[in-house]
């Protein structure tokens, strides 16, 4: 955030001395940034700032980063003090990125109010930082924020315009070349130009290519042309990537073998007629690959890690599966049918053999023949070969129904699952009785048994936790990625010198 924002509601008489904290905390730069906004607000300490704009200056002018000393120009900003640099022997406007004027000319009062925004300093990738690309290292020397419509095809829906915009980095290397970072809000590209061996400009009309329009917005750092305020700019970019032709038809170089976006951006004058044209190629860089260029190991390494572990999430959840089965296999299915009267007692249903101890069996009761608002209770009993109740579990079915101010309803109970333990080796018989309290006469008792199995409600609860892990790790892996690697322009809303309005 700029300092000027979190100043804007300090008491005047605290007004310095927050503002050197913030400068003792090593927010130069950001101080030296807001300090124009400050003098605006409080002209009282307007000597008072120019000191500390001057100290600030003068300090920061020994700390600006150059990716060639022996080539680069170093000076202050003749409106602000701002320690600024001037790298490309292409260079043609240079505009600070503290105060937003023309860095190496006084600054008129319509420069001074062109550009109403700055530059956050404090953000994650800023003018002056360094990227590397493919084993070179290059510097951020300018930025631009273009905003406007896109314009392309859909077989189903037809033509469709859709507002954007991008961040346009201005990348410099050691050989003095010329590059570009480009950000649109979800994924980067790098591009460069190129000549085509058939240079054309697309057809507005041509449906396998996007049509931009697009306005500039801000602009800060060197340049090799100047840049003018709502500056006009049209593009024809390729939907899909493909491999260029080489000049010397090289098919085994890597150059060969990369596919790119290619694209025609056309620089408009004040009439809308086309006074530059350049052809782009451009690649995706991968989020990998973003993270590493940017130096973010520790974001990389955090994504690394959340990759593992999803992919060791996704194994769980076939062997937890696969182990479901396995505690289930083995075992007959048993299935008997008794017609019980509510006065029976002692009717044997199935015997079974359980030969080691542990074992777990799953029963299901259900009866079938139930009188209509009547209930009817049965008793399993578990006794092994000694005639010895070793278990027992009473089972109540019942069926309603009726009528009320909604209309007809009904209900019923007439089946219940559940799982037995069996401690010891032996030869078990299962018995019932019937519940002569019963209201229901008869009914046709269903027993269904199945031995060795076990419940599956934790592996149910494992699978689930899996899946959850498995979002929030492709969550935290697709946040770190991105938050990491975004290099969409930080822009703060600035004073205007026409109104003297405070920042929004």
């Amino acid at each position: 955030m700029q300092i000027s924002k979190r100043l804007a509601s300090v008491h005047p008489d605290k007004l310095l001395g927050t503002l050197q904290s913030h400068i003792d905390a090593g927010h130069q730069q950001s101080a030296l940034q807001a300090i124009p906004d400050l003098q605006l607000s409080h002209p009282q300490f307007h000597n008072e700032l120019e000191q500390i704009k001057s100290k600030l200056s003068g300090s920061l002018l020994d700390t600006v980063k150059v990716i060639n000393p022996q080539q680069a120009e170093v000076f202050r900003c003749v409106n602000c003090g701002g320690g600024l640099a001037k790298q490309s022997r292409d260079t043609v406007h240079v505009i600070c990125h503290y105060c937003g004027c023309d860095a190496q000319h006084p600054a008129s009062d319509r420069e001074l109010q062109r550009w109403n925004k700055s530059l956050d300093l404090e953000a994650n990738f800023t003018i002056g930082d360094f990227f590397t690309y493919q084993g070179v290292q290059w510097q951020a020397i300018g930025v631009q924020l273009f905003s406007g419509r896109v314009r392309e095809y859909d077989s189903e829906d037809g033509w469709e315009t859709n507002y954007s915009r991008y961040t346009n980095w201005w990348m410099l290397n050691e050989n003095r070349e010329i590059a570009w970072l480009v950000d649109d809000g979800s994924r980067r590209y790098w591009a460069e130009k190129y000549l085509p061996q058939s240079p054309r400009v697309p057809d507005s009309d041509d449906r396998s290519y996007e049509h931009g329009q697009w306005e500039l917005e801000f602009a800060a750092g060197e340049f090799s042309y100047q840049p003018g305020f709502k500056e006009k700019h049209t593009s024809v970019e390729d939907k899909k990537s493909r491999r260029l032709a080489t000049p010397n038809n090289d098919t085994d170089s890597a150059e060969s073998k990369q596919r790119y976006y290619t694209s025609v951006s056309s620089q408009l004058d004040h009439n809308g007629e086309v006074r530059e044209i350049e052809f782009i190629k451009s690649r995706m860089i991968p989020h990998k690959e973003m993270l590493a260029g940017l130096g973010k190991n520790t974001a990389l390494g955090d994504r690394s890690r959340w990759k593992n572990t999803m992919r060791i999430l996704m194994l769980a959840l076939p062997l937890l599966a696969a182990s479901a089965f396995m505690v289930n296999g083995g075992g007959e299915k048993i299935t008997r049918t008794v017609a019980l009267a509510k006065n029976d007692k002692q009717v044997e249903m199935l015997q079974f053999n359980a030969d080691e101890p542990g074992q777990l069996i799953k029963l299901r009761g259900s009866v079938s023949g139930v009188q209509n608002n009547s209930w009817f209770g049965v008793e399993v009993i578990l006794a092994n070969s000694d005639n010895e109740e070793v278990y027992s579990k009473y089972l109540e079915f019942w069926r309603e129904s009726g009528v009320d101010s909604d209309g007809a309803w009904s209900e019923a109970k007439l089946s219940f699952s559940w799982f037995v333990r069996i401690d010891e080796p032996d030869t078990y018989q299962v018995l019932i009785d019937g519940d002569e309290q019963s209201t229901s006469a008869t009914a046709d008792f269903h027993l269904h048994m199945e031995p060795n199995k076990t419940s599956l409600t934790p592996f149910i609860i494992a699978g689930f936790f899996s899946l959850f892990l498995i979002f929030m790790s492709r969550s935290k892996m697709g946040s770190v990625s991105a938050a990491a690697s975004s290099i969409a322009l930080k822009l703060n809303q600035r004073y205007s010198r026409k109104d003297n309005k405070t920042p929004a």
